[in-house]
């Protein structure tokens, strides 16, 4: 009898971890960072609001391009470099790193889409076609939890083209993924030139094999690629002076001089920098000129600033419009 009461006690604690580390499984969205004690982040840090994703696999912790070798225990998750305590509650995955401050709050993506309505699927239809515009959280995933990115790269005879030889800098590309798994309807919306729109092409059929519709519907997907320049290649003077202005801003910035980063900052909406040239850097610097006039108490001129970067569904700006901009 006492011999079948520890099996039984073995059994309910194998189960219970097991079912556990079940629960870890699958794609997690970051809904917010907080200090201890549920204290906010200072408005500054780049982790009050921003896009992470987790991909938790019985091996491995993947996150961006990062795929982190993994072991599971019912309360820590362990890597290389990385020892992860966790608690799952209310479908919540709460992590903190261990020696760590900082505590996150992630949802699985079905459900942050359940509780967030404005990231749901929008219909579209277009020459008679029924699609949905993708959202990039519950929509298609990769085999094997791969980055978009790197495997359009891995697949790119342009890959490592010298920043010199681009005129344009900005490529936008849409396609239909078939709920088949299918890519069809390719289209490039903003061209670099020739050689590079079909190399993109020919990668992007490449990676066919890799891509998995898990919606059930058809999907709209868009991707851009943002190109920059060394300083030393600018040629338009306007460019030259947007280089000057984010080097500026930055350093006043990341020093907490946050009125001269406005000024910096401030300047560079009203440069003339045409054909979506620069647009990763100019957006980030609008960012943080938003995050400047809340630090300085311009809560206004903030809300202003990020309303025109973009909505809710952009993680980069999400938490300050949330907390700050929601009337």
């Amino acid at each position: 009898m006492k011999r079948f009461y520890i099996l039984f006690i073995i059994l309910s604690i194998f189960s219970t971890c097991f079912s556990q580390s079940k629960e870890l499984l699958g794609k997690w969205v970051l809904v917010r960072s907080t200090l201890v004690g549920n204290i906010n982040l200072d408005l500054n840090n780049p982790d009050y609001s921003t896009k992470l994703i987790y991909f938790i696999t019985p091996k491995a912790l993947q996150f961006s391009r990062y795929k982190l070798p993994a072991t599971f225990t019912d309360t820590q998750i362990k890597t290389e470099f990385r020892t992860i305590n966790y608690v799952l509650k209310d479908k919540y995955l709460i992590l903190q790193d261990q020696y760590d401050n900082k505590i996150s709050y992630f949802l699985k993506a079905d459900d942050f889409v359940r509780k967030n309505s404005e990231f749901a699927l929008k219909p579209l239809v277009r020459n008679t076609d029924s699609l949905y515009v993708a959202n990039n959280l519950n929509d298609y995933e990769l085999s094997d939890n791969q980055d978009y990115e790197e495997l359009i790269s891995l697949n790119s005879k342009e890959a490592g083209r010298s920043s010199k030889t681009f005129t344009d800098l900005y490529f936008q590309i849409e396609f239909v993924l078939t709920k088949n798994n299918k890519i069809e309807n390719i289209k490039i919306l903003h061209s670099i030139d020739e050689n590079y729109d079909q190399d993109y092409i020919r990668a992007l059929k490449k990676s066919e094999k890799f891509l998995k519709n898990i919606s059930g519907k058809n999907l709209l997907i868009t991707k851009e690629v943002n190109h920059l320049k060394w300083a030393n290649d600018l040629k338009d003077k306007n460019e030259r002076q947007l280089y000057d202005l984010l080097d500026k801003g930055f350093k006043n910035y990341t020093e907490n001089n946050f009125e001269k980063a406005i000024e910096a900052y401030s300047q560079i909406e009203n440069l003339p920098i045409a054909n979506n040239r620069f647009n990763s850097l100019i957006k980030d610097s609008q960012v943080k000129l938003g995050v400047s006039y809340l630090v300085t108490g311009m809560r206004e001129e903030a809300c202003k600033t990020f309303n025109k970067i973009g909505d809710k569904t952009d993680f980069d700006i999400r938490n300050y419009l949330l907390d700050f901009c929601t009337r």
